[in-house]
């Protein structure tokens, strides 16, 4: 009773100050220097992750494996998704970023709300809609600040990112899946983009020997993550390995993400454009 009374506060608490806050630059950051176009891409991008985070381990507690554990995974992502709505506010220059900002910012005062009913199947599926939404929201805001980038530049840091997102949202349609009794039809399609984006990311020109090793290692936690998926039954043993194996794999790529990003920031400021812009991968 504690926690939900503690959470129903928070919640009344994100209302219009909050949207303002996040849409206008934060306290204190007026003076310091706008983020770049590849963290402005990151830290959007990771948006969508962190809603699809929430959603997985609100059915994980739902299914009542490893509960405690989910539900710090859910205060966890909360705190980085307020303050990542703040450190993209910094970028969001012009009025088509604040008032996409502001469109992700409705959506996830939404979905808290919805995240706030005790977990059970019916409320999974209302709060799984609400996930798609953010992150419906959120991808849009990224696919802005992609645009805003020189042409292509931050087109890898954008599909490095899609992959952390990915990891979370195969294991939360698992996750509906084991709880609902449906089939796991829908895994597929985002099964096949996951595979194919690894194949980009290294083949990008981008991806310097220490990322590409990075990458080997998301390989082999792929190969994990999707055997667990595979499971015969959707036993409590086989939820636990999807859930273990679906945060390994969400590791390493925000790993991937962030070393995608700094190249960029690094060559876009010492030289001008990347020497791979043009090169298809834009």
């Amino acid at each position: 009773m504690l926690r939900r009374a503690m959470l129903a506060i928070s919640i009344s608490c994100l209302g219009a100050g909050f949207i303002a806050a996040a849409v206008a630059a934060p306290a204190g950051e007026t003076a310091r220097a706008e983020p770049s176009r590849g963290e402005l891409v990151n830290e959007s991008g990771r948006l969508r992750m962190l809603a699809e985070r929430m959603g997985k381990a609100y059915a994980q507690i739902a299914l009542n494996v490893m509960p405690d554990k989910a539900r710090e995974q859910i205060a966890q992502s909360q705190k980085r998704f307020e303050d990542n709505l703040k450190f993209v506010a910094r970028g969001a220059g012009t009025p088509e970023l604040k008032s996409q900002l502001y469109a992700v910012t409705i959506a996830y005062r939404s979905y808290t709300l919805a995240l706030s009913a005790p977990p059970a199947r019916d409320s999974v599926l209302l709060a799984h809609r609400q996930t798609e939404q953010v992150v419906l929201e959120a991808d849009r805001l990224t696919a802005a600040f992609e645009a805003q980038a020189p042409a292509g530049t931050a087109k890898i840091v954008n599909i490095s990112g899609r992959q952390r997102m990915l990891s979370q949202r195969l294991a939360r349609l698992y996750f509906a899946s084991a709880l609902n009794g449906n089939n796991k039809s829908d895994i597929e399609k985002y099964r096949l983009e996951f595979k194919n984006a690894l194949a980009t990311l290294d083949d990008a020109p981008l991806s310097s020997p220490q990322i590409k090793s990075e990458l080997e290692l998301a390989k082999t936690q792929w190969l994990f993550f999707n055997q667990a998926m595979q499971g015969i039954g959707d036993t409590a043993s086989n939820i636990r390995n999807v859930a273990t194996t679906s945060e390994r794999l969400l590791e390493t790529m925000d790993n991937i993400t962030a070393m995608y990003s700094n190249s960029l920031k690094y060559m876009v400021g010492a030289s001008g454009l990347p020497a791979w812009v043009g090169s298809g991968i834009a």
